[in-house]
């Protein structure tokens, strides 16, 4: 009877000893950014805004993703930002990581991004390919400083950076270094 006893109270020792554990040290980098501790994390995310109608605005989807307290940034693996407008072809927008800010009015993605715009029954669809993507998701608009390739059917544009407007009429800005190919139809 007593080893029994003995055994319940080192049992509960033991579960006490493992839950009073500290947080995790922030001398880890998958633990902490800058100092600032993970404190929750999320795998299969998505995330969907609905405009002032009712309809879908924009999906934030991403393998996983990562929040820190102090700073409130969030950390994205292979992030994908998808961005809707009732009548106009729906835009796309991948890379293989990313952060959101801690208000979310800013999303940055790293390394190689991929935009690609829908075709519709006036505009053949368009593929961009770039890096270091900033995405101001309230204002539907987004930017690079890095080299940029655009195609669509035969035509292609390369340049050095990028302003786009999603919202509609929308329009895109290659401010640097801009050289164009064109096939007349």
């Amino acid at each position: 009877m007593r080893i029994w006893l003995f055994l319940l109270l080192l049992g509960l020792l033991i579960v006490t000893w493992w839950a009073s554990r500290p947080e995790p040290s922030p001398d880890h980098p998958e633990d902490s950014v800058n100092g600032d501790v993970q404190d929750y994390f999320v795998e299969g995310l998505t995330l969907r805004q609905f405009d002032m109608d009712g309809q879908l605005s924009h999906r934030l989807q991403a393998q996983d993703m990562q929040h820190y307290r102090d700073s409130g940034l969030t950390r994205l693996a292979a992030p994908r930002y998808i961005l809707y407008e009732q009548g106009s072809p729906v835009w796309t927008i991948n890379a293989a990581r990313g952060e959101l800010s801690s208000d979310q009015s800013l999303l940055k993605l790293f390394g190689e991004t991929i935009i690609e715009r829908e075709a519709d029954d006036i505009h053949p669809a368009m593929r961009l390919v770039t890096a270091d993507l900033r995405i101001y998701p309230r204002k539907e608009y987004a930017e690079t400083d890095e080299a940029v390739t655009v195609t669509s059917e035969q035509n292609w544009i390369k340049s050095t950076g990028m302003q786009a407007w999603f919202k509609s009429p929308g329009k895109i800005l290659f401010p640097e270094q801009a050289r164009a190919h064109y096939v007349a139809h």
